[in-house]
């Protein structure tokens, strides 16, 4: 037993050590700039993580776990696969035409890592994990994303397919950036009067105006108006006056939104992504989440079925439904 517990306290020691060493390490880093002299937040950024954006009851209102809490509490990336399969490309029934089977998913293997500890939801303010809805907040961001026809879903030509069908826009969020099924990575691109932000999925770019304000225009660009500085280690980015495709089509843009994103490099691999969103027609309070980012592999083209086989096939199987339904009458 003496033998077990001195094992148990040595290697106590040795993972205190090692956590502050790389909190130690992490205060140390010194962050590059740029060669026109402002922080150096370029690059090819991966956000994939199992952390959603509300802490789930599970966690008991706990904002940060340990490894052995987040393995016993977190379902495995095999079984949430295998759970999606499930219920989309494996699901029984023979009107289920399937969705994404595993090969294609990349959710991430494990909650966010913040300074050490894995995080068990995006939002950090309010405290316990949850988006401040107003009363009337859900049904207000209902009714506006019913504005977007993501739902179509006809098939006279590719006009009446839904706008995901034809790769116009997609699922996942990408203002602000939030980890979905895949395509979870983004690039960064600087200059001294121009930040870019490039999502993979779907190729969408915010164009960043560094040092201007917010412009009176006669119509809302589809990503909004954005505009940057920088405060101490940090990329600082402000945007507003979504087009309202795009505000119906975000899961938490709005159509009074300001959103205030900061990108703070704290090592030659990483960053620090945070976001705040403030629009009191939809909440009681600004709320603030945050995560990692991680270096990511160079961008591909963002290539969807448009075009290929697939819509041809949709509006083939369409055709002949309106064959078979006319030879029954």
């Amino acid at each position: 037993m003496k033998t077990v517990s001195r094992f148990t306290m040595l290697t106590g020691l040795l993972i205190a050590s090692l956590l502050s060493t790389t909190v130690l390490a992490a205060d140390a880093y010194i962050p590059p700039k740029t060669g026109f002299g402002v922080p150096d937040v370029q690059g090819v950024w991966n956000y994939k993580t199992r952390t959603g954006l509300e802490r789930a009851d599970v966690y008991e209102g706990e904002l940060e776990v340990d490894e052995a809490t987040m393995l016993e509490k977190m379902v495995s990336t095999p079984d949430f696969i295998a759970f999606l399969e499930a219920t989309g490309a494996e699901a029984p029934g023979p009107e289920n035409v399937g969705g994404y089977n595993g090969f294609w998913i990349t959710p991430g293997d494990a909650l966010a890592q913040m300074n050490g500890k894995f995080r068990t939801s995006l939002i950090v303010d309010p405290a316990d994990g949850k988006i401040p809805w107003r009363e009337d907040g859900q049904a207000v961001r209902q009714s506006q994303r019913a504005e977007l026809p993501m739902g179509m879903a006809e098939s006279d030509g590719p006009e009446g397919r839904t706008l995901s069908d034809r790769c116009l826009v997609s699922f996942a969020s990408t203002a602000p950036f939030m980890s979905s099924l895949y395509n979870n990575h983004m690039q960064i691109v600087q200059s001294p009067m121009h930040v870019v932000l490039l999502a993979e999925m779907v190729h969408n770019a915010r164009i960043v105006r560094i040092g201007e304000e917010f412009r009176d225009l006669p119509y809302e660009q589809w990503l909004g108006d954005s505009i940057g500085y920088y405060e101490g280690d940090a990329l600082v980015v402000q945007t507003k006056n979504f087009n309202p495709w795009q505000v119906a089509k975000e899961r938490l843009v709005s159509s009074n939104i300001l959103l205030t994103e900061r990108f703070t490099r704290v090592a030659d691999n990483k960053l620090h992504y945070s976001f705040t969103i403030d629009d009191p027609d939809l909440y009681t309070q600004p709320w603030t989440s945050e995560m990692p980012m991680y270096t990511g592999e160079d961008l591909y083209e963002y290539a969807c079925h448009e075009g290929n086989y697939a819509m041809r096939a949709i509006l083939a199987g369409a055709r002949r439904l309106e064959s078979d339904a006319a030879l029954a009458k």
